[in-house]
């Protein structure tokens, strides 16, 4: 908030207070002034305080977006997608929106609602995961009307931001409409430790890439959620002060303007920021007894620092003759910024002091790369693979960068599989005897093994693991496996049951007066079965089969009757001797044939749409109570930011119809899935049956590739 409307704020200062006063008053009490909560003035103040939220809102509300992401994840040995969300701002008439970079990290797609309700497509310019900042670009060309003069937000100056003043949090929480929520600045300088006045702490933009290291945030008490992040910070003119970036307990933080200005600026140019790094960590003085200075407490063993002759120890006087003291660690991220505002690979002259004695260090600066590398899916070797950072290598404690890490594995894939089997961690430097030092490197060799008409048996694996040097063998072959076939044919009852063991047999004989009545008792009869028709009811409890005694001592004789079953022919007749209402009972009936289960079916899997199905089983309509006229194919797994998971199909729905297209069985869903994928429509309706009732959910393909410009995920398919 600019100075100059101090008095504004001021004024909704004392219009707040006093209505909270007023409010107070309901019990009819009367202030010391005599003014109660129908005082005259109160309504002015009222409706002064409102106006100077509504003004402040209505500046900014117009160019609020809700950015929905579709991310791809890597673990398991596979990639995977999933949905998240955040908040964002139009700074630019042309449809540039900055948000947060963990609300774009690992995106592949975007889009933002629009304040008149449009969702249109997105495009990642660039992210600064220092600041936890992106910048995303808005696709004229999909807005209505051919509008291309956007509703664009102005930035204010934080640096004019004072403890007490008013401030309003926008943004989308929990992915809902936009909200506004008003609080005080509580604090313009907050660095976070890692206890009482202890070390500033790294914060995690992920779990392997640092951020806000160079940021001395505003804390708020304007309520912020999951959601509101990269939603704007407001000052009571209608100005962007901050950028929301994390809150929780009732506290919130947001990056100043004056820093997200320069971030977008520099992302919308270049799509990067780039900085300088020298490989030295700076401390704060207190309690250090330095009276000057800043304390050098780390520094790269193969850092520019260290090359140019700084020593962990050395007190930090002066960056390029502009003298230096940070006897308190809110005083250290500005002197980090410094350092890294300067231009790669120029000269910065450090004045430091060691063991006394002062001198002047020159230093050579190098650019500042990120922690975390990018990272590929190799689906048929069931590995993810990701490119190794300087910070990889001292986090995990290698010689270099040399080669690529295994980030995951998937646990029944080849590469686990193999003798000795891959590990989280290791380094592959070598396929078939060709050194893959880079990510790309080792895509292009599985690329050009997995396009091979005939595989070879074999592919050679070199890797490093704990300094030793490693050859393995894994068998390339395709990630999906066929279905397991279906379990031979044997006889069966039509029936579900429980075993009862000793505690639940002596409750059960007190009651009935029998002496024993372990068994299994029958927890579901089978409608259209055998044992229907031979009147087994639900409560029978099975105590012989065919003359055995089917005893269970403990749960792990639970199969015991399945098992006595199986052993006997299909079609001949069994004598079961079973305990109904606390009586024996002896009922003869044939056996039948075991009938197909869900796990048994055949199912077929799309990797278009991302989706897999299978038919309908017996026991699906016994479950679900459908009967014969319920047709369709049963969806057993969706990937929830796949098409078909986006357009709202779930595991569980049965699917009816695909387009024009009836779908009853396997055989007509994938003559109706072809028939789609040769016309290439651009909305495909899917109706489906879900619980009791019939819906239509609306699915969009993306028939053309997406790329996203920025960081394409390394995606390697079949």
């Amino acid at each position: 908030m600019h100075a100059g409307h101090r008095p504004l704020a001021l004024a909704l200062r004392v219009g707040l207070t006093t209505l909270i006063a007023a409010a107070s008053l309901a019990g009819g009490c009367q202030s010391s002034a005599g003014r109660g909560p129908d005082d005259p003035r109160l309504a002015e103040l009222r409706a002064e305080t409102r106006a100077i939220i509504s003004s402040a809102r209505d500046k900014v509300f117009p160019s609020l977006v809700n950015i929905d992401v579709v991310t791809m994840n890597y673990q398991g040995g596979k990639e995977s997608k999933s949905l998240s969300g955040g908040s964002g701002t139009i700074i630019s008439s042309d449809g540039f929106v900055l948000t947060n970079a963990h609300v774009t990290d690992d995106g592949w797609k975007f889009w933002c609602v629009l304040s008149d309700k449009q969702r249109v497509p997105a495009k990642l310019i660039g992210e600064d995961p220092w600041t936890d900042l992106a910048i995303l670009k808005i696709d004229p060309a999909s807005l209505k009307d051919g509008a291309n003069d956007l509703p664009a937000a102005g930035f204010g100056d934080s640096a004019t931001l004072q403890t007490g003043d008013y401030v309003l949090a926008m943004g989308s929480p929990f992915a809902l409409s936009r909200t506004v929520t008003l609080g005080i600045v509580c604090n313009t300088e907050r660095v976070f430790t890692g206890g009482f006045g202890g070390e500033r702490a790294d914060l995690g933009l992920n779990s392997e890439q640092r951020t806000g290291t160079f940021t001395n945030w505003i804390q708020h008490d304007a309520l912020i959620n999951p959601g509101n992040s990269g939603g704007p910070l407001v000052n009571l003119t209608g100005q962007v002060i901050g950028i929301n970036t994390r809150g929780g307990g009732g506290n919130s933080f947001a990056t100043p303007s004056n820093m997200a200005r320069q971030v977008a600026e520099k992302l919308i140019a270049s799509g990067e920021v780039e900085r300088s790094w020298i490989g030295a960590s700076i401390r704060h003085t207190r309690d250090t007894g330095i009276q000057q200075g800043a304390l050098i407490d780390s520094v790269d063993e193969e850092g520019p620092a260290v090359k140019a002759g700084v020593r962990a120890g050395d007190v930090l006087t002066s960056i390029n003759g502009t003298p230096v003291n940070a006897p308190f660690v809110e005083q250290v991220p500005p002197l980090l910024k410094l350092i890294a505002d300067q231009p790669v690979g120029s000269e910065i002259v450090l004045g430091v002091v060691r063991d006394g004695s002062p001198t002047m260090i020159h230093v050579k600066t190098e650019k500042l790369q990120r922690d975390k590398g990018e990272e590929a899916a190799l689906r048929t070797w069931g590995i993810t693979a990701q490119r190794i950072t300087d910070q990889a290598a001292k986090w995990r404690r290698l010689t270099s960068t040399r080669g690529v890490l295994v980030s995951s594995l998937r646990n029944d894939g080849p590469a686990a599989q193999a003798e000795p089997k891959l590990n989280w961690g290791d380094v592959i430097t070598a396929v078939d005897g060709a050194e893959t030092l880079t990510l790309q490197s080792l895509i292009d060799a599985y690329t050009r093994i997995d396009r091979m008409k005939d595989k070879p048996e074999y592919v050679m694996i070199q890797f490093e693991r704990e300094g030793k040097d490693y050859l393995t063998l894994i068998k390339p072959k395709p990630e999906d496996r066929p279905d397991p076939p279906p379990e031979l044919p044997k006889a069966w009852i039509g029936v579900a049951t429980q075993p009862v063991i000793k505690n639940l047999s002596e409750k059960l004989a007190a009651q009935g007066g029998e002496s024993d009545v372990r068994g299994f008792r029958i927890v579901r009869v089978y409608s259209g079965t055998r044992a229907t028709a031979a009147g087994l009811r639900v409560g029978d409890i099975i105590t012989k089969f065919n003359g055995d005694r089917m005893a269970p001592k403990n749960l792990a004789e639970a199969g015991m009757l399945t098992r006595a079953i199986k052993q006997a022919s299909i079609d001949s007749d069994a004598e079961l001797a079973i305990v109904r209402d606390g009586k024996p009972m002896q009922i003869t009936l044939p056996l039948e044939r075991t009938r197909l289960s869900p796990e048994e079916a055949k199912r077929v899997r799309d990797t278009d749409f991302e989706l897999v199905v299978r038919d309908i089983t017996f026991f699906d309509r016994e479950d679900l109570r459908w009967d014969d006229t319920i047709k369709g194919v049963f969806v057993d797994n969706v990937e929830m930011a796949g098409w078909a998971g986006l357009g709202g199909v779930s595991p569980g729905d049965l699917i009816q119809r695909i387009g024009d297209a009836a779908v009853t069985d396997l055989a007509s869903y994938k003559a109706a899935m072809d028939a789609v994928k040769k016309a290439e429509p651009k909305r495909i309706v899917f109706v489906v049956y879900r619980g009791s009732r019939t819906y239509f959910r609306f699915v969009e393909p993306e028939w053309k590739p997406i790329v996203n410009d920025k960081n394409a995920p390394a995606t390697v398919t079949e």
